[in-house]
């Protein structure tokens, strides 16, 4: 990264002005891959999540989470559904909160373990990346049974123009969403 950054220097990209507001053609879901380990970290996930929105309250910004469980040698194991219940619940919370009456803000997506013969385990196919493609696949089609559980209003899906994912330790400064989306949104990008 150091050498490229001297043989080449970064130049800005091209990007609408969307200070104002996202416009509805540009619709834009901000998604965070991650998996449902505890109690702890499921409160610190929905901790982040609400900052995020909190630094980018747009009316076309949505917030959704991507998860699986953490690999097991069984599909199902004991404490799974109250760690999803209690991710839906945050998830449930957050719309209560911050809902504006005609649409949930907040979604969770959560896969079902996979039995991997190549890892000997039951996991999410393909971990973060598999995460992605399916959540961009239901973008592109119909529900399908990617994800056996979905939390929030997923009516408003099929509007989604863009897609910022993003780590769970990744920050989304204040106005970074609308910045993001009109570079993805200018023509010459």
């Amino acid at each position: 990264n150091w050498f490229a950054s001297i043989v080449r220097k970064p130049r800005s990209l091209p990007r609408m002005d969307f200070e104002l507001g996202i416009p509805d053609e540009c619709r834009t879901m901000v998604v965070v891959p991650t998996l449902l380990t505890g109690q702890r970290r499921i409160a610190e996930i929905m901790e982040g999540l609400e900052l995020r929105y909190l630094a980018n309250r747009d009316p076309n910004l949505w917030f959704g989470l991507l998860t699986d469980f953490g690999d097991a040698d069984q599909e199902r194991v004991e404490g799974d559904d109250a760690l999803l219940e209690l991710a839906a619940g945050g998830i449930d919370e957050l719309n209560g909160k911050y809902g504006d009456g005609a649409h949930e803000r907040f979604l969770l997506f959560h896969r079902p373990r996979l039995y991997n013969p190549q890892e000997g385990c039951w996991m999410g196919r393909e971990r973060k990346r598999g995460k992605i493609e399916d959540f961009n696949a239901l973008l592109c089609g119909p529900l399908g049974d990617r994800f056996s559980r979905i939390v929030g209003d997923a009516s408003q899906l099929s509007s989604i123009r863009y897609v910022i994912t993003l780590d769970t330790d990744t920050d989304l400064p204040w106005g970074a969403g609308w910045r993001l989306v009109g570079a993805a949104a200018h023509p010459l990008n």
